[in-house]
């Protein structure tokens, strides 16, 4: 179950990459970087949740 994981998580990461090469400069970058760790981080927890109910709602009528 973990490489499944793993394999999205690669995916997230290149996505991530991708955003950073939107900004010039290693210091923006690196701004960039800390910003979408510190806020992006538990947005994503946040979706991961949310979508964990909606299919727990579809599965098991919970």
């Amino acid at each position: 179950m973990l490489i499944v994981f793993a394999r999205h998580m690669e995916e997230t990461a290149r996505l991530d990459m991708d955003q950073l090469d939107a900004y010039e400069g290693d210091t923006a970058k690196a701004e960039a970087a800390v910003a979408a760790a510190v806020l992006l981080d538990p947005v994503l927890l946040a979706l991961r949740h949310l979508a964990q109910e909606e299919h727990s709602t579809r599965r098991y009528g919970l």
